[in-house]
């Protein structure tokens, strides 16, 4: 009996034990060596998440790391880089062991899965990227991924709704100054004339990257940011999805083809803002909102490892019209554009692009990318409005091949360079309506006796070709990189070319935290004119580039894995800027009137109507406190971003101020343009002092996400009115008195210029996400509720055109944010819909 006693406390001890201490007894460790075989390096500094078991680690500088596991078996192995994760899967003993791993197949692997590789690794400085995971459901955005961009730092939105809100001012620059880039392929708008939608499908996009320092040499034309569209780059099965909301209906498929050698991906969107919004009656008789469609076709195909090629055909077409009645009412209190009766406005805008790439990549040190690109942007409008009659139709396509390579030269250097050779076909004809007097603040559209608006015959087509190269050379010396590169750009037609250096440098103390990272750039880009104003019979051919020289420096600090504190100071000089000139002028040339050049095809003193007068400038600092989701986990993420700035613009024209009654000759007066321009330096009219955002996003379950964004805006400058001009005109069409605002004309008032800024905006966004997951896919539920503390947030002043100036007019304008509804009853703007994904 003692002995099976003694029998029986062994086996229960031995029990204890091994429940107490069994774990490290059977744990296992694993002294690894990450290596990118195709590459030949060693993957350093690298975060690995062993999924089973939810624990980080690292790689050091040499691709080195110490690996546990609690048991043997087969794990799973997540690095997380910065293009996304990739999972590898490892079978792990029962003792410790040393071992490589291979991070990537070899070259020698079957043809299968094959993916052309070759990224580029991308500058620190003034560069911002967000990664589709974090921005797809982002509030506030409507479901569009790039209205994301809205909430970066050095970025300031376009409050309000329609066309005039498609847009991003980068660091002061205009917002018409940006280029954006679709896997480096131009579209000629981001969104639709809605103001809410973009033209690009989200789940085609993988990252989305903003520049808005001293961009790279490979970028061009541009003097605000650059925006680098990455799209997918592999498709691993079949899929597909589906989404309906209040105002658009979108659908995307993928699949892989030959194979696994390639996969062919399709997108596309229909607007149908005019049959919801439109048909609620909300709106004033006669504005048709907004129409549009896009499409986006990706397919690529991997011939061997070294040989790729890729399609692209990327299509968006918007179009609205305001026709209003022109019922003989004297009551405007009716309608509140009964003032502009008989108005009628349509405009169009489209873009078509197509791309043929090939990519070769001959081995680990050189890559050479070719791109046959066929890019046909579009415009049109017709208007009528007292004055105001024009009709014009423009179109600036072109035909070019591009080479772009990639060579790693030694282990410290690398080097880029590329040239691209265009040929620009233009058409523009009809009737070009522009200002007498462009610096007329308040011009007159019912000034029949000396009218403010003129129209300009046009009928211009021809063709010219334009060239660029651009080179930048990557050194490397252990922590410390400096890039200098430089480009050429040529328009032969005018004649004009710009050379644009510029340089980034950094240094990064590995041992602070997970990095801290010093770095600065600066230099000089460039904007080529417009077709429309360099043609030789109605614009200015000897019209330069317009440029800007940007300078920053900043600092990064990785905190750990997932936080980040990025800090930066800018100053951005902008010259040469294109500017409406009513002085410019040639002493002699074609009558810009074709139908006069029987009887008068020379004319003296020809208007050239534009010039590179106007200057600028801005400065400021930007903060992103940034906090990622850890890949894999249904971890909360977010950031906050703020930015300080203050931008500055001055027309360089000559003014005729209030007291001047000095008898001066048409002549003279060009002459004293020319050399005396005395126009005041005054703030930008879309300058914003503060900006502020703060994101947050976390997937609760499988089944639920919320999502919250707050933002906050300096109202922007405007002129202040200070009378009117005694309702002189009328609209003839049903007799209504038109009341024109009038502004200061002494440059010494405290009320000449952009001066007065109205109420901040900031407003609180909300989204709620359902997921109900099936075995082929998940449905998407989701509510997106817009200002949700219904502050009537103001966007400027607004003259109501059919009332005298009075203390209560102007008034600060509603800007887009609530609805009321027909009994008066204000509710928040909100966006319902059903997302599909198979």
């Amino acid at each position: 009996m003692k002995s099976a006693k003694l029998k029986l406390n062994s086996h229960f001890l031995f029990g204890i034990f091994l429940f107490c201490f069994g774990s490290p007894i059977l744990a296992v460790s694993i002294r690894a060596k990450l290596i990118n075989p195709k590459k030949e390096i060693a993957e350093k500094n690298l975060s690995v998440l062993i999924f089973e078991t939810k624990k980080f680690a690292q790689t050091d500088a040499e691709g080195n790391i110490t690996l546990d596991f609690p048991s043997a078996g087969e794990y799973t192995l997540r690095l997380l880089r910065d293009t996304g994760i990739q999972e590898l899967k490892i079978s792990v003993g029962s003792t410790d062991e040393d071992r490589t791993i291979y991070t990537e197949k070899k070259a020698s692997a079957p043809r299968t899965g094959i993916v052309v590789e070759g990224e580029r690794e991308k500058t620190i400085a003034s560069r911002t990227k967000v990664r589709y995971e974090e921005i797809k459901r982002m509030p506030g955005t409507f479901g569009e991924a790039l209205r994301a961009l809205e909430t970066l730092p050095g970025v300031i939105p376009s409050i309000g709704f329609g066309g005039g809100a498609n847009g991003i001012i980068v660091r002061g620059a205009n917002p018409n100054a940006n280029t954006y880039l679709y896997d480096d392929l131009p579209i000629l708008y981001p969104f639709h004339l809605d103001g809410l939608t973009s033209v690009i499908h989200n789940d085609l996009i993988k990252s989305i990257d903003l520049y808005s320092g001293a961009y790279p040499a490979n970028f061009n034309n541009a003097t605000g940011g650059i925006v680098e569209i990455e799209t997918i780059d592999s498709v691993q099965k079949t899929k597909g999805a589906f989404q309906v909301s209040l105002w658009n209906t979108t659908a995307y498929a993928a699949t892989p083809t030959s194979g696994g050698k390639g996969y062919l991906a399709i997108a596309g969107k229909l607007g149908y803002l005019d049959k919801t919004l439109g048909a609620t009656g909300l709106l004033p008789e006669g504005i048709r909102l907004p129409r549009y469609n896009d499409s986006q076709i990706k397919y690529v195909h991997n011939f061997t490892p070294e040989h790729q090629i890729a399609f692209y055909n990327l299509t968006a077409q918007d179009n609205f019209a305001i026709n209003l009645s022109s019922k003989p009412v004297n009551d405007p209190t009716s309608s509140p554009l009964a003032v502009a009766g008989g108005a009628n406005i349509n405009f169009g805008q489209s873009f078509r692009t197509t791309a043929l790439r090939y990519t070769w990549i001959p081995g680990d040190k050189f890559q050479n990318r070719i791109t046959l690109i066929n890019f046909d942007p579009i415009g049109e409008y017709n208007v009528g409005f007292g004055t105001i009659q024009g009709k014009q139709y423009q179109r600036g396509s072109y035909v070019g091949v591009r080479q772009d390579a990639y060579w790693t030269a030694t282990r410290f250097l690398k080097i880029d360079f590329g040239t691209e050779v265009r040929k620009f076909s233009f058409r523009d004809y009809g009737t070009e309506v522009a200002l007498r007097d462009p610096s007329n603040p308040a011009p007159n559209p019912y000034n029949t006796a000396n009218p403010d608006f003129v129209g300009r015959p046009l009928n211009v087509q021809g063709n010219t070709p334009y060239y660029n190269a651009y080179t930048t050379l990557h050194f490397k010396y252990g922590n410390f990189v400096f890039e200098p590169g430089a480009r050429y750009d040529y328009v032969q037609i005018t004649g004009n070319g710009a050379l644009t250096p510029r340089a980034t440098a950094s240094y990064t103390f590995p041992e602070v935290g997970q990095g801290l990272t010093f770095y600065g750039s600066g230099g000089d880009v460039s904007r080529f004119p417009l077709t429309t104003n360099f043609n030789k019979e109605t614009g200015n051919p000897d019209l330069r580039f317009e440029r800007a020289r940007k300078v920053s420096a900043g600092i990064e600090q990785k905190i750990d894995q997932v936080w980040q504190v990025k800090m930066e100071v800018f100053k951005n000089q902008f010259t040469d800027t294109i500017i409406d000139d009513p002085y410019a002028s040639t002493p002699v040339g074609l009558n810009p009137d074709k139908g006069q050049w029987l009887t008068q095809p020379i004319v003296a003193n020809r208007p050239l109507n534009y010039s590179n007068r106007a200057t600028g400038w801005s400065h400021g600092y930007e903060l992103l406190i940034r906090k990622n989701a850890r890949p894999g986990t249904r971890d909360w993420f977010g950031w906050v971003s703020y930015t300080w700035s203050q931008s500055f613009q001055n027309t360089n024209i000559y003014q005729i101020y209030e007291g001047d009654n000095s008898q001066v000759g048409a002549i003279e007066r060009k002459i004293l343009a020319a050399y005396f321009p005395n126009s005041k330096e005054q703030l930008a009219p879309w300058d914003r002092t503060h900006v502020a955002n703060v994101i947050y996003g976390w997937r609760v379950s499988e089944g639920y996400q919320i999502g919250a964004r707050w933002s906050y805006l300096t109202s922007v400058p405007s002129r202040p009115v200070v009378g009117d001009d005694g309702g002189q005109f009328s609209n003839p069409l049903n007799g209504l008195t038109f009341w024109n605002p009038q502004y200061s004309n002494n440059p010494n008032s405290p009320q000449y210029g952009y001066v007065k800024r109205g109420t901040d905006f900031h407003r609180f966004d909300i989204r709620f996400d359902i997921f109900e997951n099936y075995s082929w896919g998940y449905l998407n539920w989701y509510l997106e509720i817009v200002n949700l503390y219904m502050r009537k947030n103001k966007n400027g002043y607004d003259f109501d055109n059919s009332r005298p100036f009075s203390a209560t007019n102007p008034r600060e304008n509603d800007t887009f944010g609530t609805l009321e509804l027909p009994g008066g009853t204000v509710i928040p703007f909100f966006n319902v819909g059903m997302e599909v994904h198979f």
